[in-house]
């Protein structure tokens, strides 16, 4: 049991991370999870051309029994010149030269460094 708490503090004092900006300064898990949020919004919208995040302006994170983590986000999007589809990947889509952009507040619930167990948009709020 004692071994479970500190794999928890572990998790939850890495992922409690809150920078100036620079996505380069968050983990592999907050920046799949701010994918996934996005997505998730590109979807649900009708925007003709797909957004992706740009930067990740805070992360706030609460652990979540049993495994999970709750992430609120929030995010600086632009928009990109791929075509909002469900199939879009936006790893290779270029941002437009007068792109679009908007801040969004996201929060999601993940297991940290596990893209078996789908993640949850909990909310999803863009502006």
């Amino acid at each position: 049991m004692v071994c479970v708490l500190i794999l928890f503090a572990s998790i939850f004092s890495a992922l409690n991370v809150s920078g100036e900006g620079m996505i380069e300064k968050y983990t592999s898990d907050v920046i799949s999870v701010a994918n996934f949020a996005m997505n998730f919004h590109n979807r649900k919208s009708s925007y003709p051309y797909a957004f992706k995040v740009v930067d990740i302006i805070s992360d706030t994170t609460q652990l979540y029994p049993p495994a999970r983590v709750k992430h609120m986000l929030q995010i600086q999007a632009e928009q990109t010149v791929c075509e909002n589809q469900a199939s879009v990947n936006l790893t290779h889509c270029a941002l437009q030269s007068n792109a679009e952009n908007m801040t969004c507040s996201f929060t999601v619930l993940a297991v940290p460094g596990n893209d078996y167990i789908p993640k949850r948009m909990l909310s999803d709020h863009c502006a």
